[in-house]
């Protein structure tokens, strides 16, 4: 593999350890599929995500009015995936309460706005770590913090993956480690923080480094199927795994083994 040539995200390594061979396909041989699966979830978490970007660049108080708020939402607004004009406004309205709870109780309050809604590219590395921070601010402590707005209605602690890929995008953008992560779902207007220190950060960015130069030197992109490939994976169509009913057994008797037995009932 050539050098920079690889661009390793939050979501092209969860790619990696759920489907080598999905991963090859799109981060390696950057095949386009004919397949487009639109995702109504998708564009509706996009659209909030640009609306409160857009709410979040101004900086004139007689500006950052809930109806401007809600404008940003019909702007920025995109319709892939819906399957119908009544579910679309269902989600349209939806998320205009989301952003009305939000801007009554802010969970985001600060004094500064250091990156809003910025694709950082780290090249330092033989591949290129990049993402997307929705927002880093000095938050109401006078901390440095990360912001990830989430629109999902299953709340989750921050995970071992994503943690440290934020913090090394801050840190090559800002030139310091932020203080503080936070996830921020917005369906229940909480927020789910973690403060980080020196040795939190040098123990997770290792880890996180360790991977993705393992993901750098993989030569075999062993597929992994599952009953789900046909309707979320869009490369289904050039994959033979995923239609082997063989491979799909085995690749099921993998992940029984892999639970806790903790959790089955006999």
């Amino acid at each position: 593999m050539t050098a920079n040539n690889l661009y390793l995200s939050n979501t092209s390594i969860k790619t990696f350890l759920t489907c080598k061979r999905k991963f090859k396909y799109k981060y390696i041989d950057r095949i386009n599929p004919n397949k487009d699966i639109t995702n109504k979830y998708l564009s509706f978490g996009n659209s909030i995500h640009l609306a409160l970007a857009d709410f979040n660049k101004l900086t004139i108080d007689k500006y950052r009015t809930l109806d401007n708020l809600h404008n940003l939402l019909r702007r920025n607004w995109i319709r892939d995936g819906y399957e119908s004009r009544e579910e679309e406004k269902t989600f349209g309205l939806w998320g205009l309460d989301m952003l009305t709870n939000y801007y009554n109780n802010p969970k985001d309050d600060g004094s500064k706005n250091y990156i809003i809604e910025d694709m950082i590219f780290n090249n330092e590395h033989d591949y290129i770590i990049c993402g997307k921070l929705d927002k880093v601010y000095k938050n109401s402590d006078g901390k440095t913090e990360i912001i990830d707005y989430k629109t999902s209605k299953n709340i989750s602690p921050i995970d071992d993956l994503q943690l440290p890929l934020y913090l090394m995008l801050a840190n090559y953008k800002l030139g310091y480690y932020p203080e503080v992560v936070s996830l921020y779902y917005l369906p229940e207007n909480k927020k789910i923080s973690k403060e980080v220190d020196d040795s939190f950060i040098k123990e997770s960015i290792t880890k996180i480094l360790d991977l993705c130069d393992a993901i750098f030197n993989e030569n075999d992109f062993t597929p992994t199927p599952n009953a789900y490939c046909k309707s979320y994976c869009e490369h289904y169509d050039i994959c033979d795994a995923s239609k082997s009913e063989e491979a799909l057994i085995v690749n099921a008797l993998t992940d029984i083994k892999n639970i806790n037995t903790k959790e089955v009932l006999f």
